[in-house]
């Protein structure tokens, strides 16, 4: 056997710049010693390499509930045996981002002061590392210990849903923000073009289409950013340019003015060697965030990157700063004191610091660290600060003054839920307090702050997933201490949406019927059931549509049998919330599937211009094929609902059948009277003013 080559550690490897070539050949020239099955030949190494690298770089319409986390390919080489195993890690697994409170090192990081962080060294329930070695004891001493416990309780309970469902940011938009809505421009675009859904008022959020009134902002499954020029039926492509690594997969947009953010993620692989004769190929996922300007749209200029480890979860932008948000997790096999990067992930080359990391005081089963990290735009290719939380992560809600994190736990018969509030001003990113609740938090559109306190929203299971549920609301002070709560209400039912409108609350709990409760929370301490409601089917997404009105898109459902009917647009009359009427309906027969249900921000509405876009899809009952379509719908409290156009995605592909992709990347846009339909391959132009006549496109 050849002897092996010295590494002396890790950063020697990567000073070698973790050569793969060398060290593959390296495995090639002991293999020929050996008898290895044709399969298992090194030289089928590069063949693996490869088909990981040129894996898909689009965001799919289930990318947050089925994330596919880093692999590991082990190739061992010995006498007489040799194997590669290729091992999957755990969903959601890693997430990058830089230390906050060192120095400025060089390495293209910038940093808040350390005062900062040293106000911030505990609150209730999470403490500030010292070391790495404490973020080791936590990570794969102490979790290990609690896993066991939790393990005992399985074991001990029956009736237990392994499939106990994902807390998401989807579902509803925030009553305080007009989705899609109308806005002002300061050039020669138009004064009236619709906005991305967010969940918060001035606080952005990343999409794959744009606009600013002039133009139309595209990002295509391949990568490219395509800038079109839009003037009613005229459509000229402006500008384009394409990420630099061709193995990033695309997620999110962000545009303001003459700057272009986009998020994207991925994995890099290396090779090591981990034993005499064993070499080891792995895979590190990551987090990028590139910046543009676009001032030239003839020539798009790359101003700075970031690159993260782990796993993209969500993004926002407020002012001139972005935050991101990702999930990492750490290998047990591979830390030790002396690689601390292996402990924590790194954000530009640079290991976030012990300090920066927040532990749970009890143990948790989670060894996954949630790191919020900021940019400040005028420096886009530095971090600002980074916080990681150990076993935080599952759902996120951003106030326009507060990062709320949110994670289940279950290691009791009562399922309990943690929630860690951050302020974030100017890219400060300061843990102020941390409380539990029982239950669980549907998804982000379940939490609201209001003058300083926090709602939420729950569904319980007080006898673990095989007990009977129940539903309820807490209200948490700053130091996310319960000031009031309403509880036990809706047995044997749970959350399908909520949204919030200043003193009243609206939530949809559903069994086989869809009771539309109201709640009166001018008293923090005391609030109140003040109505309820109850419809056939049941609302997935709530938003305000004008004074005193309640748009709700969810499922027809049989009151019997609970069989579904289709998809069901309902408005409801919320001008005295005690009394809360369902003023009309509309029902989409044979619709299957639309993405308001997993993604909030590929929807269009605007009371303002009585305009209600979404896509959707419907299976053939024959031959299972996906067809997909856009709809746009109006309301009127003399005519009701009214369908103004229904567009299929297939005509515009060419295909027979489409995709979930197709249909999750289609958004629909206004800019004045024209309607715009943005797909992956194109842009189509539709007149509002003349029933949405077709009256051009733009095809690339």
């Amino acid at each position: 056997m050849a002897k092996k080559e010295e590494y002396h550690n890790l950063k020697d490897l990567q000073s070698d710049e973790l050569n793969l070539e060398k060290v593959i050949e390296k495995i090639r020239e002991e293999a020929k010693e050996e008898e290895i099955p044709e399969r298992l030949k090194p030289e089928h190494l590069d063949e693996i390499l490869n088909s990981q690298k040129k894996k898909g770089r689009w965001q799919g319409m289930k990318k947050r509930k089925y994330m596919v986390a880093a692999a590991w390919v082990a190739v061992l080489v010995g006498i007489g045996v040799s194997s590669v195993a290729l091992i999957h890690k755990k969903d959601s697994a890693e997430i990058g981002a830089q230390t906050a409170s060192s120095a400025k090192d060089g390495s293209g990081n910038s940093t808040i002061s350390q005062e900062a962080s040293a106000e911030e060294k505990q609150v209730e329930g999470y403490k500030s590392a010292s070391s790495y070695e404490e973020i080791y004891q936590k990570l794969f001493v102490e979790t290990k210990q609690a896993q066991e416990t939790q393990e005992a309780w399985y074991s001990s309970s029956s009736n237990i849903d392994e499939d106990y469902g994902i807390m998401k940011e989807s579902a509803v938009a925030d009553g305080t923000t007009s989705s899609m809505a109308k806005a002002v421009s300061e050039d020669n675009s138009s004064d009236s073009y619709s906005r991305t859904n967010v969940r918060t008022e001035g606080v952005d959020e990343g999409d794959l289409v744009k606009t600013d009134g002039t133009y139309i902002y595209t990002l295509t499954r391949s990568g490219r950013l395509m800038i079109t020029k839009a003037e009613g039926s005229k459509l000229e492509k402006a500008g384009e340019t394409s990420l630099e690594s061709m193995t990033d997969t695309i997620s999110d947009m962000y545009v303001d003015g003459n700057t272009v953010c986009i998020v994207a993620y991925g994995y890099d692989t290396d090779v090591s060697m981990e034993g005499e004769d064993t070499y080891a190929v792995n895979s590190t996922n990551y987090t990028k965030l590139y910046t543009y300007d676009v001032s030239d749209k003839t020539n798009i200029v790359l101003k700075g990157t970031i690159k993260q480890e782990g796993y993209y979860e969500t993004s926002r932008k407020v002012g001139n700063y972005m935050y991101l948000f990702s999930t990492y997790y750490a290998q047990e096999e591979n830390a030790s004191k002396d690689h601390p990067e292996l402990l924590v992930p790194k954000i530009n080359g640079v290991p976030i610091q012990a300090p920066d990391v927040f532990c749970p005081v009890e143990p948790q089963t989670d060894t996954t660290q949630l790191v919020i990290s900021s940019v400040n735009l005028e420096e886009p290719d530095k971090v600002m600060a980074s916080r990681s939380l150990i076993g935080a992560g599952g759902m996120y809600y951003v106030s326009q003054n507060n990062i709320y994190v949110c994670m289940s736990q279950y290691q009791t018969q009562e399922i309990t839920t943690q929630i860690a509030r951050f302020s974030y001003a100017d890219g400060a990113l300061e843990l102020k307090a941390a409380g539990q609740i029982n239950g669980t938090i549907h998804d982000s559109f379940c939490l609201d702050e209001n003058n300083g306190y926090l709602r939420v929203v729950v569904t319980r299971y007080p006898n673990g997933w095989g007990g009977q549920e129940s539903n309820g609301l807490y209200v948490l002070d700053e130091n996310m201490k319960v000031s009031g709560k309403i509880e036990d209400l809706a047995f044997g039912e749970s959350i399908q949406s909520a949204r919030f409108l200043g003193d009243t609350g609206y939530f949809v709990t559903y069994k086989q019927v869809d009771p539309l409760f109201s709640v009166d929370l001018k008293d923090p301490e005391n609030p109140k059931v003040i109505g309820e409601l109850k419809v056939t089917g049941f609302s997935e997404y709530l938003h305000f549509y004008g004074e005193n009105k309640l748009l709700g898109i969810g499922q027809e459902t049989d009151p019997d049998t609970g069989e579904l009917r289709g998809i069901k647009l309902s408005m409801f009359d919320i001008s005295n919330p005690a009394d809360v009427k369902e003023v009309d309906k509309i029902v989409l027969k044979d619709i299957d599937i639309y993405s308001p249900q997993d993604n909030y921000r590929s929807v269009m509405i605007d009371a303002d211009e009585n305009i209600i876009g979404f896509a959707m899809g419907s299976y053939d009952k024959v031959t299972y094929n996906l067809k997909g379509y856009y709809g746009v719908f109006g309301y009127s409290a003399e005519d009701g609902f009214t369908q103004e156009l229904m567009q299929s995605l297939s005509k515009a592909t060419g295909n027979s059948s489409d995709s979930y992709n197709v249909i999750d990347e289609t958004r629909g846009i206004y800019i004045g009277d024209t309607f715009y339909l943005c797909q992956n391959q194109g842009i189509y132009a539709f007149d509002r003013s003349d029933g949405y006549k077709e009256i051009g496109k733009l095809e690339w």
